[in-house]
């Protein structure tokens, strides 16, 4: 027996030393000398520091959370590993403190340009103390009029802390139904970057409305948390969840579901196609202004996407199915793209089978710039009504 007792230590020790040996461990953390944040916010943000072992895994976690951080700019933002002799590595943080109002110029052109398309100004004001504190505002003149301010801070581990105010004034049309609503909400937030696939966003609302619907008035008050989740990384995968607990008589308690899952299929070099999916439901007794909205390109404003319609649905649950094709045209960073949207989207009253499918089709470009895709497009319903024209960043879906 001590024969065996012997052995087994003399191999663990040499188990250990071996993984002692072999272990690559993070020597050295060098970051550029920044004008403005200092050099401890980045270091918060990493998943190690010096002496712990080295993974291509944290490198991308880490590379991931300070491009969300929205502190540097992200054109001359370098993240990379180098392999000493021993065996050992350094990391690299090459970074450049993002201008105040702006990441670069041509970027807040393009975007200030298709927001005020929109009847829309937002705007952050990115970390002016070098402390991780950046103030946001906005504001919009639309029939879905607001004033919004916030504050935003970046805590450790790319976690970030925001407390936004808005003052609203609604006066819109659903279903052939007009309401209006004007109130104000206080909400806070946290968001978090735990893996490189992972996004999660917790937040807590405080809403009152006065709610008018046939020139009847009543008093909204709700208390909302809200869970978001986000995966990517073969495919893309989000989830929200959300529960309004009301503080009055006069409306009961609602809760909320939507899930969307996209994956896209290279083809070949030149060509590709995404598949996208949309789906939710909330409570029977939801009331119309939190009901969920479709129609038109109206993914900016929290709704969903039904490109060549007009932005006139609401309901208690939906369904929606994209198709686009992508395909490069004379140039590498430019895309034409042909699609299609199906969707129903049902009242509380109405099932799903009772409705016809709302299908639409369109065409679009994509220039991949520096700043990230632009994309335009142009939708049509069926020929029965004037196309819907869009320009803006990332996708329309």
């Amino acid at each position: 027996m001590k024969k065996v007792m012997s052995f087994l230590t003399v191999l663990i020790f040499i188990i250990s030393l071996s993984l002692s040996v072999n272990a690559q461990t993070i020597t050295e953390i060098e970051i550029s000398e920044l004008e403005r944040s200092s050099k401890d916010l980045i270091l918060k943000q990493l998943p190690y520091t010096e002496g712990d072992i080295y993974s291509e895994q944290k490198l991308i976690l880490s590379r991931k959370r300070i491009f969300n951080s929205d502190l540097f700019n992200p054109i001359s933002l370098k993240l990379s590993a180098q392999k000493t002799e021993n065996n050992n590595f350094q990391i690299y943080i090459d970074a450049q403190d993002s201008g105040i109002f702006m990441i670069h110029p041509w970027e807040f052109a393009v975007r200030k340009t298709t927001g005020l398309l929109g009847e829309k100004f937002e705007q952050k004001i990115r970390n002016p103390q070098g402390n991780g504190l950046s103030y946001l505002f906005a504001l919009d003149w639309s029939n879905d009029s607001y004033q919004e301010y916030g504050l935003e801070y970046l805590g450790e581990k790319g976690r970030i802390y925001s407390f936004n105010f808005r003052d609203f004034d609604r006066d819109l049309e659903f279903n052939q139904q007009v309401f209006k609503s004007k109130g104000n909400f206080y909400q806070f937030s946290l968001e978090s970057i735990p893996t490189a696939e992972i996004n999660n966003q917790y937040s807590l609302k405080f809403q009152e409305n006065d709610y008018q619907t046939n020139n009847f008035i009543q008093k909204q008050q709700y208390l909302i948390p809200e869970y978001n989740l986000r995966y990517n990384k073969n495919f893309s995968f989000e989830v929200e969840l959300s529960h309004a607990f009301s503080l009055n008589d006069n409306f009961d308690d609602f809760s909320s579901f939507k899930l969307n899952l996209n994956k896209e299929y290279t083809l070949s070099e030149k060509s590709r196609i995404i598949a996208d999916f949309k789906g939710g439901f909330s409570s029977d007794n939801t009331p119309l202004n939190y009901q969920f909205t479709a129609g038109g390109f109206s993914k900016i404003d929290g709704g969903i996407p039904i490109r060549g319609q007009d932005y006139d649905f609401a309901g208690t649950k939906y369904i929606k199915n994209t198709l686009e094709y992508h395909r490069m045209l004379w140039r590498r960073d430019l895309w034409g793209v042909i699609f299609i949207d199906n969707a129903k989207i049902a009242a509380a009253d109405t099932e799903f089978e009772d409705l016809s499918w709302e299908n639409d089709a369109g065409l679009g470009v994509i220039y991949y710039s520096f700043l990230g895709p632009i994309r335009a497009d142009i939708a049509f319903d069926n020929g029965d009504s004037s196309p819907k024209f869009k320009i803006g960043f990332g996708n329309s879906f």
